[in-house]
């Protein structure tokens, strides 16, 4: 049965998001560590303007000296998540001791707020979750503690609870939202951006674990590459656009007519791979030919209502090397030869 795509109903899935590395923890660290010495340094000379007891002002001058010291270790390569964990302490014990010496403050109250955003886009979300609810129950008790004792009526107590309630939220929200960009970045190193499929790279730790599978219980295992005949021309007649809409519709095809077992990746500009585990070559033949029957029904309809098919040629290999350079070199080897005989062919390596 005739099948015709229209070109706008192919879209290419390509995400474009940056992980956060050491080293981007690194550079973050380099402007919030001399941030916060310089921050902690204001609040000692207002204390020191102040008058409060020279404990508080001497806490501010050590905060101050303990930033400055960060950033100078930070700068010696040093494991930053392990510099944090000193920040985040420093910031938990502060807050802490804030409340028990001086009772409820707007400062108390900052450093108590940039406790959770601290974790969440520092530490693993299960780290920064579990250690924010625990210092949340605690600034919660000591806030309404120290309200409590100067007769600050309960709603006061109910907005401080709020404030931090909502922002250990959206530093969650934040943060797995940066999570779920990552592992898209993950995804996309191992993912053809163009048609989803494997590529190279996400390919071979693939075929080294159904080799390793297919020699250990002495199955049968074949690999097939598959080249879209006269892709450049396409490319010159009908444009860049044309060619890649023709890369996704073969994808498509062939997501759909594979079988549940077998990996598809696209390994090159026209070059496909297919990962046939329990397949000997005579059944790898079969599927081949059939998917080369079936795609010759396919067709793609441009926007501007013009049609195009094409063909496809494939060199097939049984698996015996369990090194994917080695078994790749027979298979091109193979599809090299169904070229030569014309295109539109299905060559086994010898």
């Amino acid at each position: 049965m005739p099948v015709c795509i229209k070109s706008s109903q192919l879209e290419s899935p390509n995400f474009a998001y940056i992980e956060l590395s050491k080293q981007t923890l690194q550079k973050q660290l380099s402007v919030l560590f001399p941030a916060s010495g310089i921050i902690c340094t204001i609040i000692a000379f207002s204390y020191f303007v102040s008058d409060v007891s020279s404990i508080f002002t001497l806490s501010a001058l050590i905060g101050a000296l303990l930033c400055y010291a960060l950033m100078y270790v930070n700068r010696q390569n040093i494991n930053p998540y392990l510099l944090v964990w000193v920040l985040i302490f420093f910031t938990t014990t502060a807050c802490t001791l804030g409340f028990m010496l001086k009772g409820d403050n707007d400062i108390c109250h900052t450093i108590g707020l940039t406790i959770p955003l601290l974790c969440f886009f520092s530490l693993n979300t299960k780290t920064a979750w579990w250690y924010s609810s625990l210092f949340g129950i605690l600034y919660m008790v000591l806030s309404v503690e120290s309200m409590t004792e100067k007769h600050i009526q309960i709603p006061e107590a109910l907005q401080n609870i709020s404030a931090y309630s909502i922002v250990l939220i959206l530093a969650y929200l934040l943060a797995r939202h940066r999570n779920e960009a990552i592992e898209l970045v993950k995804k996309t190193a191992s993912t053809d951006f163009l048609t989803g499929l494997h590529n190279r790279q996400g390919l071979i730790p693939i075929y080294q674990s159904e080799a390793a599978r297919s020699k250990r219980y002495l199955r049968d295992f074949s690999l097939a590459l598959i080249d879209i005949d006269n892709l450049k021309e396409i490319n010159d007649r009908f444009g860049l656009k044309a060619g890649d809409k023709i890369l996704m519709m073969i994808a498509k095809c062939l997501k759909e007519h594979c079988r549940q077992s077998d990996h598809i990746a696209r390994i090159g500009g026209e070059e496909f791979c297919l990962l046939l585990p329990e397949t000997d070559i005579k059944q790898a033949e079969e599927l081949a030919s059939r998917l080369r029957e079936v795609l010759s029904s396919w067709s793609l309809e441009l926007d501007s209502g013009e049609k195009i098919q094409v063909t496809i040629s494939i060199g097939l290999t049984q698996v015996e090397y369990q090194e994917f350079s080695y078994d790749y070199i027979k298979a091109d080897s193979a599809l090299l030869r169904a070229k030569s005989w014309g295109k539109n062919q299905i060559a086994v390596s010898d």
